[in-house]
């Protein structure tokens, strides 16, 4: 469970999922490695977060009204949402992080191009 909220939050970041809710980096890697976490910390610092899917070891909606997301001891997720189903592998995870912060870097050049643009109207 850990794993789908460090991923969905901070797109697998450790470091920065630990910043966000306050704690040591250490601390991300004891709960890993103990596969447990505080509940009420994650649910108080992880905004849209839902109790009963936190509660519920993972079953139902990852987020409220939203996307569920499951871990498996593989290191695969499976995301289920509008009706359909997918299973992550481990390997896909890093590469659609990789991608994710290839997509991010361009969108922030076009951002700053479109800003150039309009200031010379």
């Amino acid at each position: 469970m850990l794993e789908c909220i460090i991923n969905y939050y901070t797109d697998g970041n450790k470091a920065r999922f630990a910043a966000i809710i306050g704690v040591k980096p250490q601390t991300i890697n004891t709960w890993v490695a103990r596969n447990t976490f505080d509940v009420e910390l994650i649910y108080s610092k992880c905004d849209g977060i839902s109790g009963d899917w936190l509660l519920g070891s993972g079953k139902g909606d990852m987020i409220k009204g939203g996307t569920s997301a499951t871990a498996n001891g593989d290191g695969s997720i499976v995301v289920n949402g509008n009706n359909n189903s997918h299973v992550i592998a481990g390997g896909e995870i890093a590469f659609l992080q990789e991608r994710i912060t290839h997509l991010e870097e361009l969108l922030a050049e076009k951002e700053r191009l479109i800003s150039v643009l309009m200031e010379k109207k």
